[in-house]
């Protein structure tokens, strides 16, 4: 009978073992070490009413169209083709340094970027599948990019630990990876409602990206100024695009 106990004891030793081994292991293999310092909380919300302004006085690129307050802009030359892409103009001073800058243009929404090849990122990480990030979405109810900064944001101090389950390893760092390596840094995020629906980055050194959402597409405005720019003025200038 002692032998008995003794073999049970050695065995559940054994066990726990190789549990803890096993999550040990787990928790260094799927340890995120990225940057993680953005925030993507919601700070507040800017209403956009539409206005209409004179036909001369608009920049086009492709069906979009938004007020030319960019006319002392050049069109930025580049190695790479970007004429499918955005349309990208720059301002440069008596030195030819960039002071200021202006993108437009479309791209596909953060969500279905989360669902795409995920070779488009330039990592071959067999930690992540698109099958995991597929599933992590679908099981937090996530389909559209304002949802999926909801939950950014209340992953921010999510971390795993010896406790996490194996499972909940792997999808954490499936999703602090991508979006690490996917979104910009940011000091928050500013709604956009009314005759258009979106949102706005708010990144560091002057600089906001604005995409509005239309036919599960972003059409996206990026700003770089060399002094803040308010909402005050996004608003205005936003009330001024149309897509057709």
């Amino acid at each position: 009978m002692k032998n008995k106990k003794k073999l049970v004891i050695v065995i559940m030793i054994i066990l726990l073992v190789l549990y803890f081994g096993y999550k040990g292991f787990s928790l260094i293999y799927y340890h995120v070490d990225y940057d993680l310092d953005s925030n993507y909380d919601i700070k507040n919300t800017i209403t956009i009413n539409h206005k209409d302004i004179q036909s001369d006085n608009y920049l086009q690129f492709k069906n979009i169209k938004i007020r030319n307050d960019f006319k002392d802009y050049e069109k930025l030359e580049t190695s790479v083709p970007i004429e499918n892409t955005s349309d990208q103009l720059v301002l440069k001073d008596e030195n030819n340094h960039t002071t200021k800058a202006f993108w437009m243009g479309t791209s596909d929404t953060y969500v279905y970027l989360l669902k795409a090849d995920k070779t488009l990122y330039g990592t071959d990480d067999n930690r992540i599948t698109n099958a995991n990030l597929t599933s992590i979405l679908e099981k937090n109810n996530i389909h559209n990019d304002i949802k999926l900064f909801n939950y950014l944001s209340s992953q921010e101090y999510v971390r795993n630990n010896i406790f996490t389950s194996v499972k909940n390893m792997k999808e954490n760092y499936a999703i602090q990876f991508m979006t690490s390596v996917m979104m910009p840094t940011m000091n928050g995020i500013t709604l956009i409602n009314g005759d258009y629906e979106g949102y706005i980055f708010n990144l560091k050194d002057n600089m906001k990206e604005v995409s509005i959402l239309k036919d599960d597409k972003r059409y996206v405005f990026s700003f770089i100024n060399d002094v803040p720019i308010t909402d005050e003025y996004l608003t205005d200038i936003l009330s001024t695009i149309t897509i057709d």
